[in-house]
């Protein structure tokens, strides 16, 4: 078991991951993404922010690069891709474990104040991977996991969702008849329609 310091947790400059996926994930991310980064957000002013992006996946660059300008090269990461489109189930159980040791490894790393995903599949191994490290003392008590579910879920949840779900610190649905079904879940709220 590993504990940081309270120093360490407070004067460090632990990095924002936001998790992109192919299609309209990315879209939906990017308005996000530009909400969160306003310079007047004390949350996220002079904080590292690292776009995760599954290697095969070129597109969601493009569009965060599009929707920011400022951001360099460096602001990604490219990391192994948990299941590709038409990937058959049982070949994905072993993608699926080595993005698990990617992610492990590098939220250890980066040790990041927040995980920010709203729904591809190469944000379930960071979302368990940063779970993990904070129930074992070796990130910052004050950090957080957020799923904001995809706009395109009106009635029920995707399988993303299904997964994260008990485990993620804030769940965001967009749709009154999600936030109805899942009122009894402590970590689910609903803002309205965010995008």
């Amino acid at each position: 078991m590993c504990r940081i310091s309270k120093a360490t947790a407070e004067t460090s400059a632990h990095p924002i991951y936001i998790i992109l996926g192919s299609g309209g994930h990315t879209a939906e991310m990017c308005k996000i993404n530009q909400a969160l980064l306003q310079p007047n957000n004390p949350q996220t002013h002079n904080r590292p922010v690292r776009y995760i992006v599954a290697n095969s996946d070129d597109t969601s660059k493009r569009q965060m690069r599009a929707a920011l300008p400022a951001t360099k090269d460096s602001d990604f990461i490219s990391v192994p891709r948990s299941r590709s489109v038409g990937q058959s189930w049982p070949s994905s159980v072993f993608t699926t474990l080595w993005a698990l040791l990617w992610s492990c490894w590098l939220i250890w790393r980066d040790r990041p104040q927040l995980v920010l995903c709203n729904g591809p599949g190469t944000c379930v191994p960071y979302c368990y991977a940063a779970y993990m490290w904070r129930l074992l003392g070796c990130l910052p008590a004050h950090s957080k996991i957020v799923f904001v579910e995809s706009y395109c879920r009106v009635e029920t949840l995707s399988l993303s969702g299904r997964l994260l779900l008990p485990l993620v610190d804030m769940f965001v649905v967009h749709w009154p008849a999600l936030a109805t079904r899942y009122a009894h879940k402590p970590n689910l709220r609903y803002f309205g329609r965010l995008l």
